[in-house]
């Protein structure tokens, strides 16, 4: 193990707590440890704490996901599993010529 200077070990410690995401003030003490201790280490990589699926606001469709679930419905009627994709992919390219907006 190599030995860091005291100005190294604060350098990583300042390039730790910037990429830090601390949203919880209980969570400081312990993620502080951390941090002290990779710096020591040498190491200055965070990882992100990840954000729970309930936490998360659920993104807007874009136009073709939304045309893919709007017509779903009727292209599983006439076409088999195989071919469905391609028969939405179809029909998107040609409301696409239709609506002028390639």
């Amino acid at each position: 193990m190599t030995t860091l200077t005291n100005e190294q070990m604060l350098k990583n410690v300042i390039t730790i707590i910037k990429k830090m995401d601390i949203t919880d003030e209980a969570d400081f003490d312990t993620e502080m440890n951390k941090v002290i201790n990779k710096a020591k280490n040498g190491k200055t990589t965070v990882r992100k704490t990840k954000v729970s699926k309930e936490d998360k606001e659920p993104k807007a469709l874009t136009l073709y996901q939304q045309f893919v679930k709007d017509k779903m419905p009727e292209v599983k009627e006439k076409f088999d599993s195989k071919d469905r994709m391609k028969a939405i992919a179809e029909l998107w390219q040609e409301q696409k010529k239709s609506s002028g907006s390639e």
